[in-house]
């Protein structure tokens, strides 16, 4: 079929039948049209349907000589001839959607063909334009409105698929009481991970990718502030327990070369990539995010940590940079079906505070963070801020108490982990009768 002809039998059966405009709005957009008279008509006509208008010839003659075009009405008497009964509207909308990818997919081939022939632009700007652009030709909208007897089927599916599995629902943390209280991180989910600074979040943070990874769950750390070789020390550290220190300086014992060969071995056969990001907007990391689930399968995002990624917007404050930067983040997560989780810092307020516990509050440039995030996440050990004793007498050095402020399909909670400062390494308590829960 003609595509000039396809796009009248679209506009032919709208004019017919209204409420097909209705039933598939979601798919139909000016971008289906490429002939002027057709994208014209269809613009004229999408703004009686957002009005509740009627549509007439005489009425849509009229507009479009105020858009510009003169002498339209027998073009438009064309379209309410039995010439397009034949055609099936749905086909005639897959047809042009299906043409139109093909066209956007030729634009995104030659734009890379000029990088690599005519030397226009970087390769890695063109490979991050074109991972987006490719993402969102493969994005197609549904033309139904949500239906509660499919979703509630899609609930139940999961719900039988969960029963299934042996375990965990979710990625593991690689805590057993961490485990035990989230069923393991899900998909779709933004974790944020909040605590002062050298509280020991980037280590959590490494512990969880590393056992996520460890468990054959593809993991990716972006790393605005430490560089990668840093990450890695700290890797190896708490891996092998050699100090960072000692490894930082090569000074290792004759046992110890082994012990660290052995752990970056281990290392290397795991599916976890850190990448020392060099570009701090927000586009660029949810490009790279999507490059990485792409090409190596990524299903848990780690981002170390969200203040210094920038979503420069004239007018903006930096508490609104901050939420839309969240906002962005979670929906990435929902759009490729990952668990992503940021760490962020905490407002100065909470050292000010008796025995300086943080709260839900006490996120930097909180705002939409707290409403976009699934689950906080709080790190907090006494010992950082001088305290061997809880006021009872009971031995806190060492304790790292990881708060639950916020768990919308968790609840809220305490989990408690032993923070062995000499290899920044969190660890698993044995025993927590010498703590008392607050």
């Amino acid at each position: 079929m003609i595509r000039e002809d396809v796009e009248k039998a679209v506009l032919s059966k709208l004019l017919n039948k209204k409420d097909l405009y209705y039933d598939h709005f979601s798919a139909l957009n000016n971008d289906l049209f490429v002939t002027p008279n057709n994208k014209a008509i269809f613009s004229a006509m999408e703004g009686f349907y957002q009005q509740g208008k009627s549509i007439d010839m005489l009425s849509l003659d009229r507009e479009l000589k105020e858009m510009g075009y003169k002498d339209a009405m027998f073009y438009i008497a064309s379209l309410y001839s039995d010439d397009f009964y034949s055609y099936d509207f749905v086909n005639c909308i897959t047809e042009l959607t299906s043409d139109n990818k093909t066209i956007n997919l030729e634009k995104v081939l030659e734009r890379l063909r000029q990088v690599v022939v005519r030397k226009e632009g970087s390769v890695e700007g063109a490979i991050d334009i074109a991972v987006e652009e490719l993402t969102k030709i493969n994005d197609t909208n549904s033309d139904d409105m949500p239906d509660i007897v499919k979703q509630l089927k899609g609930f139940v599916e999961e719900v039988e698929l969960n029963s299934t599995k042996e375990g965990l629902t979710g990625i593991t943390s690689g805590f057993d009481e961490i485990d035990m209280h989230t069923g393991g991180w899900k998909e779709q989910d933004l974790i944020i991970v909040g605590g002062a600074s050298s509280m020991g979040k980037t280590s959590l943070a490494l512990a969880l990718a590393y056992n996520a990874s460890r468990a054959d769950v593809p993991s990716v750390i972006f790393s605005y502030e430490m560089s990668v070789n840093q990450l890695i020390t700290r890797l190896v550290a708490s891996d092998s327990y050699i100090e960072n220190k000692t490894l930082s300086s090569g000074e290792l014992a004759e046992g110890d070369w082994h012990v660290m060969h052995k752990t970056v071995g281990a290392l290397e056969k795991m599916p976890l990539y850190i990448d020392e990001c060099s570009n701090t907007s927000l586009q660029y990391l949810l490009n790279r995010i999507r490059r990485y689930v792409l090409s190596k399968g990524v299903k848990l995002v780690m981002i170390d940590y969200l203040q210094l990624v920038s979503n420069n917007t004239k007018g903006r404050s930096r508490e609104q940079e901050v939420s839309a930067i969240a906002r962005g983040l979670k929906n990435i997560a929902k759009e490729l079906n990952i668990c992503v989780m940021a760490l962020s810092q905490l407002s100065r307020g909470v050292e000010k505070r008796p025995g300086c516990r943080p709260s839900l509050g006490d996120l930097r440039e909180s705002g939409e963070i707290e409403q976009a995030a699934d689950t906080v996440m709080l790190v907090y050990r006494p010992e950082y801020y001088g305290f061997e004793v809880d006021e009872n007498g009971g031995d806190v050095r060492g304790l790292a108490e990881i708060i639950f402020a916020k768990g919308r399909n968790v609840g809220i909670g305490n989990i408690f982990l032993f923070f062995n400062n000499k290899f920044t390494k969190f660890e698993q308590r044995k025993s927590l009768q010498n703590y008392i829960k607050h």
